[in-house]
């Protein structure tokens, strides 16, 4: 048997393993199914109902109460909440994602950076230090009053304000693999950087990174919903679900489901995401082999 087909061999075991691991823990699975709505609202929105109904008004129809015609009512300017509130899902956890996406990349760069080198590691590290001083909401205030409030800045601006977090928590995972007898072995007969990053480092320190990422996208998709609803995140008529939380609270005692239905998709999408990192956790954790 080559070295290849045995190693493809113990990485479909193992994942095989991690699965039963999470099928065992209901609240995981739970997380699973909602995110899994949350999916489908993402890639199959235009097959549900037409993308000019997100801006479509109609004066005759303004402030009208969730019906047969109407699923989540529709707002001050006659626009169905409903598809407003499915449109928007592509923009809010698109936000959180991306950000994630863009931070995990930039994190683990610097983090593996700061692995190799002892001297890039005081350099950085200090940067860090002194980046992890400014309180992210406020850098992210700043970034988004020079950028200005639209999806590509919400992503960039989230993103900055959380790469701190990500490389502290990537190296202190990297330094700990680092020491390992077969990273030095690796070193030592002469392997690459990059080389040693990717094949020895990095894939032996993916399943604390893969929680910690899980985890951080709700906490940017709430980011991007608590910015837009203060007026600093996506401007409308963008259907951002915290620039329809900030429209609709004037209209709490009249119309409820304005402000109700939106902040339930922003804490259902959050606590998904929330359920699915803890599942991780739990069926990555080697402990909890039985």
């Amino acid at each position: 048997m080559s070295r290849t087909t045995k190693d493809k061999k113990i990485v479909s075991s193992r994942f095989a393993e991690v699965a039963r691991r999470y099928a065992r823990n209901k609240a995981a699975i739970i997380g699973l199914i909602l995110f899994s709505f949350i999916l489908f609202a993402i890639l199959f929105a235009n097959l549900v109902v037409p993308p000019e109904n997100v801006t479509a008004y109609d004066a005759h129809n303004k402030l009208v109460k969730p019906c047969a015609e109407h699923w989540f009512g529709t707002d001050n300017l006659g626009r169905d909440v409903f598809a407003r509130v499915l449109y928007g899902t592509r923009i809010t956890v698109g936000i959180g994602v991306g950000a994630t996406l863009i931070s995990l990349i930039l994190g683990a760069i610097l983090a593996s950076i700061c692995a190799l080198s002892k001297k890039a590691d005081f350099v950085i590290m200090r940067i860090i230090d002194v980046g992890s001083c400014i309180p992210s909401i406020l850098l992210a205030l700043l970034m988004l009053a020079i950028l200005g409030g639209n999806v590509v800045n919400m992503i960039i601006t989230l993103s900055i304000a959380s790469v701190f977090g990500f490389t502290t928590q990537i190296r202190a995972v990297l330094l700990s693999v680092v020491e390992e007898d077969y990273v030095k072995a690796a070193r030592l007969s002469g392997t690459s950087g990059i080389k040693l990053v990717f094949r020895h480092i990095l894939p032996n320190a993916l399943d604390p990174i893969l929680v910690y990422a899980t985890m951080t996208v709700s906490s940017m998709m709430l980011s991007a919903a608590g910015l837009s609803f203060i007026g600093m995140g996506v401007a409308p008529p963008s259907p951002e679900w915290g620039a329809m939380l900030f429209y609709g609270q004037k209209y709490f005692k009249t119309a409820p489901y304005l402000e109700i239905i939106p902040g339930a998709a922003v804490a259902l999408a959050a606590l998904s995401v929330n359920l699915i990192g803890d599942g991780l956790r739990d069926a990555l954790d080697p402990k909890a082999i039985q």
